[in-house]
């Protein structure tokens, strides 16, 4: 009994403090409203069941894969799994340390035939920004390797930089930012604005960015980003009709 009532308090800690998160996670619907469709999500899940993400970063540093911390790729499997009870998801991560936009565009036909991914979240503009790489060039070279993954067969959302008050006056980050947007309105692919997420989290006081402490607040973070951006992809891909099916 005494191990019973152990398990049950445990499960009943980790349930507030999800539910504690889920307010943080508050975010305004214009900032997560996709404005583009993932028609090839769509039509995989409904031919296969299947779901298979390649999560491509050159900053791992953000995934914090050194540190053995869970990280958005791993909370958005979780949540896709969740919500899409039928359907099989998988989420691959591959990163390029500190290798910018141009330099891995000769690595993404390898890993589309490695991963075969109906969808890639590409996470960029943190190295070219910290690099001064110039902001263009960046858009430009961002331009043809999402070409490259859409000619592959994969669908694609962008994801900016993270929002860091401590970073903010130091590099042009609204450059790289617009870039971004930019190639997501001339590819007609949703662009999932993650820096003015957590700028909005900073200003409303959910999360302190400025923070230096290490009070769990990363996982929290990720938690977070990884649920919106699990209801982000349902959105785009129009997968309603299969949110708890066969529950």
């Amino acid at each position: 009994m005494r191990a019973l009532a152990a398990v049950a308090a445990i499960l009943a800690f980790t349930s507030a403090a999800a539910a504690a998160t889920d307010e943080r996670c508050g975010t305004p619907d214009y900032l997560i409203e996709p404005q583009a469709s993932l028609s090839r999500v769509l039509a995989a899940v409904t031919r296969t069941q299947r779901l298979d993400i390649l999560v491509l970063s050159g900053a791992p540093s953000q995934m914090n894969t050194a540190k053995g911390l869970r990280s958005y790729p791993s909370y958005l499997e979780a949540a896709l799994s969740a919500e899409l009870p039928r359907v099989q998801v998988r989420v691959a991560v591959r990163a390029a340390p500190r290798r910018s936009v141009m330099e891995v565009q000769p690595l993404l036909p390898a890993l589309l035939a490695e991963v075969k991914p109906n969808l890639v979240i590409w996470q960029g503009g943190t190295v070219e920004a910290y690099r001064g790489i110039d902001a263009y060039g960046f858009g430009r070279s961002l331009l043809a390797g999402v070409s490259t993954l859409i000619v592959g067969g994969s669908d694609v959302i962008l994801v900016n930089m993270q929002y860091s008050p401590r970073t903010e006056l130091l590099i042009d980050i609204p450059a790289y930012n617009e870039n971004m947007r930019w190639v997501s309105e001339s590819l007609d692919i949703p662009f999932f604005n993650r820096y003015a997420i957590m700028r909005h989290w900073s200003d409303t006081g959910a999360f302190d960015l400025a923070a230096l402490k290490n009070d769990g607040m990363f996982e929290k973070i990720h938690f977070c980003l990884g649920r919106l951006l699990a209801d982000f992809v349902i959105r785009a891909a129009s997968l309603s009709e299969f949110k708890g099916a066969g529950q």
